[in-house]
């Protein structure tokens, strides 16, 4: 484990930033976003096509509210990272978690990165 801290600069973490906004923003339209290259593309087609599964995987470790009633910011922050965590299990799960609850305290409410960490832990915990 690198003690090298991580930044806002970091490639990586501008990369989880692009599709998260990439996914938020496809919520309100359903024009392709203009912000992803062609690499990011395939990533972000890749986790539309999984959706399903992965709002099924939210829906059952949300407690209060599913998919549907989530804050539209939240749920597009789980679903990248449950697709890390599922789908491409490229990245050691605590830093999957890690920077979901930073781009959640970045962009979220007040109370999105509990909500973040609370179903992301939990679907760990039943890995």
């Amino acid at each position: 484990m690198s003690s090298k801290m991580k930044t806002k600069t970091d490639p990586r973490h501008q990369k989880r930033v692009r599709m998260f906004k990439a996914l938020y923003a496809k919520k309100y339209s359903q024009t392709e976003p203009a912000l992803l290259d062609n690499k990011d593309r395939l990533l972000f087609e890749d986790i539309l096509k999984n959706q399903a599964q992965i709002n099924k995987q939210i829906d059952s470790f949300s407690i209060k509210f599913g998919v549907t009633k989530m804050a539209k910011i939240d749920l597009s922050i789980l679903q990248l990272g449950v697709y890390e965590l599922l789908i491409t299990k490229k990245v050691p799960k605590k830093v999957v978690i890690d920077e979901c609850i930073e781009i959640a305290k970045e962009y979220g409410g007040t109370k999105s990165p509990n909500l973040i960490n609370g179903i992301l832990g939990k679907l760990v915990d039943s890995l």
